[in-house]
């Protein structure tokens, strides 16, 4: 019993350092990338995305480096599930989401490209050290590419900067990766604990309880921005956060733990629905095209209601009825 409390501690102790830790690192990269000149539309994508993802990214490479290979698969399939599913949903309900075009016919296709890639890749149970490495490779030429076309002619929107100096911001941005890999190996920990006492298979926890508090970030990020009216960074953190897990996560995971293997057969309706719940997501952006005025000006843009973001949480509620079900 002792034994297990602890276990429970490590998890909520990490989940709570991991959200802590990761909304300041949002914070002040935003200010390091607003001085820049950057975009909303850019930050959304590049800096809030991947930065929100940083939990994932430390959770999935201390996991595979421990050995503990369904943790890291399953925590960015579950995470991408739960970032449509759930995130994305929630903050289209409370605020119609606007996709502009630069995310419909740039990041929207890129996702769903590496999300079928993905899918391909893990349909034999596996992350081989190859697979990594084709993962690690295409992101880093997805960053630069996002660097190099990327332009100050989308910012129609301002995000606030803290008060603090451009130093502080950089310090304090490596203070909050070091809390992310701490927090990380307590919530690896605590999971594969449970896990192992409660004798349920470490590709469920992953699946579930780890992929949904790696989220946390992600939904804080999203919910913020739809009430403050930042359509463009609620949209742009998720698609970008997903495309960030499948090629940054997955990469480094194979890699670090030179190949990762799972139950294919256990694994294969989770891959479905990751793919299910892309092409949803992909097919309901691309029929809410409208126009929408911003700044006094008419501009072409995909408003997506709010009753269509409902159908993307009652998609993922059935998958968590599923799993709950198969669990039990």
């Amino acid at each position: 019993m002792i034994s297990i409390l602890l276990f429970i501690l490590a998890v909520v102790v990490g989940f709570v350092t991991l959200c802590l830790s990761a909304n300041r690192l949002v914070e002040v990269a935003a200010t390091l990338a607003s001085r820049l000149g950057m975009s909303v539309l850019t930050i959304g994508v590049t800096v809030v995305a991947f930065g929100t993802s940083a939990p994932e990214l430390m959770v999935s490479s201390v996991a595979a480096f421990n050995g503990a290979g369904g943790i890291a698969i399953g925590n960015v399939v579950g995470s991408n599930i739960v970032n449509i599913g759930l995130i994305l949903a929630i903050g289209g309900m409370i605020a119609p989401l606007v996709v502009k075009a630069r995310i419909v016919y740039r990041e929207l296709a890129i996702l769903l490209l590496t999300t079928l890639a993905a899918a391909v890749m893990l349909m034999d149970g596996a992350i081989s050290l190859f697979d990594g490495i084709v993962f690690i490779v295409a992101f880093l030429a997805y960053t630069i590419y996002l660097l190099k076309t990327s332009s100050g002619q989308e910012a129609e929107q301002d995000v606030p900067a803290l008060a603090i100096s451009t130093s502080r911001a950089f310090i304090e941005s490596l203070v909050m990766l070091v809390f992310l890999v701490l927090g990380s190996q307590l919530l690896v920990w605590g999971a594969k604990g449970i896990a192992l006492a409660m004798g349920v298979n470490e590709l469920v926890i992953g699946l579930t309880l780890v992929a949904f508090g790696t989220s946390l970030p992600e939904l804080a990020a999203v919910v913020v921005s739809a009430r403050k009216g930042l359509h463009d960074m609620a949209a742009a953190t998720v698609i970008g956060s997903n495309i960030f897990n499948i090629l940054a996560v997955l990469g480094v995971s194979g890699v670090v733990g030179q190949g990762i293997a799972v139950d294919a057969a256990v694994f294969w309706v989770d891959i479905m629905a990751m793919v299910v719940m892309t092409l949803l997501l992909v097919a309901l952006v691309y029929s809410s095209k409208t126009t929408v005025r911003q700044n006094g000006q008419t501009v072409t843009a995909w408003q997506v209601s709010g009753y269509k973001c409902l159908l993307l949480l009652l998609v993922f509620l059935a998958y968590v009825v599923w799993q709950v079900v198969n669990v039990v």
